[in-house]
């Protein structure tokens, strides 16, 4: 006959029921530790994958853009500063003649916003005049107060601020966090937005 369950007597009846309890069981167990196993793996290769390309969670610097024909861009600074966030506009001089920016009909805007495109903060930039040399790169530097920011209304201080911090959160989120510094230029030509996408800063102090 074929394998299985052969004429036997009540109590070879119910032992062989437990062991087909005790087989499932341990069918079971290994399941649950392979699926926790592969979880695990798939977790080490995401912190590596975090590791190794810290700038995929922020665009630190913006579309490079063409301002009358200059080449320029908007960046984060990386300098560590608990009072202040700096950012570098970058402007590239390809010609054989000096150049001077800004150009006197430019009107300059910093701004802030959240990562659903609410305005949260913003502030005109008085620059001053500076030349470029020719074939190389200058910058206008520009710095915004984390206290001033730290004063903004609560719920731009939560798309601003890591008010809400936790493990999962700041490992399986960080992604969809942030927000976006940017740079509005207004010239006779129309409207030029430089755009880079920022990390929340850490939870400050009650303002």
């Amino acid at each position: 006959m074929g394998q299985g369950y052969h004429s036997r007597s009540p109590e070879e009846f119910k032992e062989y029921l437990k062991s087909l309890n005790n087989g499932s069981k341990k069918r079971n167990w290994r399941q649950m530790i392979i699926i926790i196993d592969v979880f695990l793996l798939i977790f080490v290769f995401y912190m590596v994958f975090r590791a190794l390309n810290p700038g995929l969670s922020d665009n630190s610097q913006s579309a490079k853009q063409l301002i009358n024909g200059i080449p320029s861009y908007f960046s984060l600074s990386r300098e560590k500063d608990l009072d202040y966030q700096g950012y570098f506009w970058f402007f590239e001089n390809k010609t054989k003649e000096p150049i001077t920016l800004p150009i006197k009909q430019w009107r300059v805007t910093f701004r802030i916003l959240s990562k659903e495109g609410k305005l949260c903060f913003e502030e005109p930039l008085v620059l001053a005049p500076k030349t470029i040399p020719p074939e190389s790169r200058e910058f206008i530097y520009h710095s915004v107060s984390i206290s001033k920011l730290n004063r903004l209304p609560e719920d731009c201080r939560a798309e601003i601020f890591d008010i809400n911090k936790s493990f999962f959160r700041s490992r399986f989120r960080a992604l969809e966090l942030g927000f976006f510094a940017e740079i509005l230029l207004e010239t006779e030509m129309g409207k030029q937005q430089y755009t880079i996408k920022q990390k929340l800063y850490p939870k400050p102090e009650e303002p």
